[in-house]
């Protein structure tokens, strides 16, 4: 089953990876490169005639990505038309699946204007994929009142088993239990109803809120519910995003965020962290404009992200300034929408990296548009990077997996080895065992 970075992702903290097929080997490898790295730094105008050029090659990924440069320039008409060309030409894809949910999604905005009553309309009718930050940030923050956090049990002892690269536990959801990924990349839980169709009722699925989640192929709409969820002694009410594709069902941040916990080779020990009030956590959870999925991560600006950072000057400083200890064992973190952000050096640049135990591959995990600034090169085996550091954790001719929707690095706990470690997030660190 392909993983994404959930998005999956979802990013929740899962990750579908788009590695690099050959028919986009020589020109048309470069204008796509060319593209995606145009496209990260929104310069839509010139994505366009990259992935213009990659597309006529018949790249259909690189089509899709036309249409989202597109939609990034509010051209609404010729987004359109390249899904419907993506949907009629390129069935059983990935792309056309997501074209479909854009021309959806353009439908029930059309139904809703039509609807309005005559000298009442709420502005012009616009198809915004990424445009659900400010909707969800209370959804998101859920602070919990001194008596709510004083009633969760102090400790856990969670066991889990590696499937596929991902560390699976075994949790309650609404009563029902599933075997779930456990997600430090996933700012939200997520359920998969193509795994579990009958765990939300209809009336359920109807009512519920229905946002942009992006993902590092591109964008999914998913419903946010609430519901109780369960992982060893720990039970909680959490904000839910429910997907509609297999295996990407993950315990996220805000079911675990309030506690530290260790990671060894069988378990996932945690322990409550001291109380911190909501001034505090709502002075943390300001910064940046992205809610991540898997990521579960939802965004203010176009395109597709891992449910999603976007780092902003001051967090990209405390995160250097930081990272300039002598105690190589001990790591700093920044939250930004739940998810963890640290500092890795790749060939000698530090590179703002989102620690994802929801990420499978073994290496790094990066947009395509980063090969030429971090220098990473290719051989008969793929593409690599010559060092990567965190820490104490050295990395020679780390292997590099390409998810082109994504803003930053990943790294998963495949990244690690066997080293066991602490993730203390009142101090915001992650301590290394000697």
């Amino acid at each position: 089953m392909p993983k994404l970075c959930f998005l999956a992702a979802l990013t929740f903290g899962l990750v579908l990876l788009h590695c690099a097929p050959s028919c986009l080997a020589q020109a048309g490898m470069d204008e796509f490169q060319r593209g995606t790295a145009a496209y990260g730094q929104k310069n839509y105008a010139v994505a366009i005639g990259h992935f213009t050029q990659a597309a006529q090659k018949g790249n259909v990924t690189a089509t899709y990505y036309l249409a989202l440069s597109y939609l990034g320039l509010k051209q609404e008409p010729k987004a359109i038309e390249l899904f419907r060309h993506i949907s009629k030409n390129f069935p059983n894809t990935s792309e056309a699946d997501l074209a479909n949910t854009y021309l959806g999604r353009l439908q029930q905005i059309g139904a809703s204007a039509s609807a309005t009553p005559t000298g009442k309309s709420s502005g012009p009718t616009r198809l915004e994929p990424m445009s659900a930050a400010d909707a969800l940030k209370a959804k998101l923050e859920n602070h919990l009142t001194e008596e709510q956090w004083a009633a969760l049990p102090k400790s856990a002892r969670i066991p889990f088993q590696m499937q596929n690269g991902h560390m699976h536990v075994q949790a309650k959801v609404k009563g029902e239990y599933l075997d779930i990924i456990f997600d430090t990349g996933a700012s939200l839980c997520a359920v998969s109803i193509a795994d579990h169709p009958n765990l939300f009722s209809k009336a359920e699925l109807e009512k519920a809120p229905v946002i942009p989640i992006g993902r590092p192929h591109g964008v999914e709409y998913m419903r946010l519910v609430t519901g109780e969820v369960s992982v060893d002694k720990i039970t909680r009410q959490c904000v839910i995003m429910l997907s509609r594709e297999p295996g990407v069902s993950v315990i996220g941040q805000n079911f675990f965020k309030e506690y530290t916990y260790e990671i060894d080779g069988f378990y996932v020990r945690m322990s409550k962290a001291p109380y911190q009030g909501s001034d505090v956590a709502s002075a943390s959870a300001s910064v940046g404009g992205q809610v991540n999925a898997k990521s579960g991560k939802a965004t203010e600006s176009a395109g597709p992200r891992k449910l999603a950072t976007q780092p902003g000057n001051v967090k990209a400083l405390a995160v250097s300034e930081s990272s300039k200890s002598n105690d190589k064992y001990t790591v700093p973190f920044i939250r930004e929408k739940n998810c963890m952000i640290v500092e890795v050096m790749v060939n000698g640049k530090p590179t703002r990296t989102t620690f994802d135990t929801g990420c499978a591959p073994d290496g790094l995990v990066m947009p395509m548009w980063m090969v030429q600034p971090l220098g990473i090169q290719h051989n008969s085996d793929g593409f690599f990077a010559e060092r990567a550091e965190i820490g104490p954790i050295i990395r020679k001719y780390a292997r590099v997996n390409f998810a082109n929707g994504l803003d930053c690095l990943l790294i998963g706990p495949k990244f690690f080895g066997d080293r066991p470690y602490v993730v203390d997030p009142v101090n915001s660190v992650i301590k290394f065992q000697y």
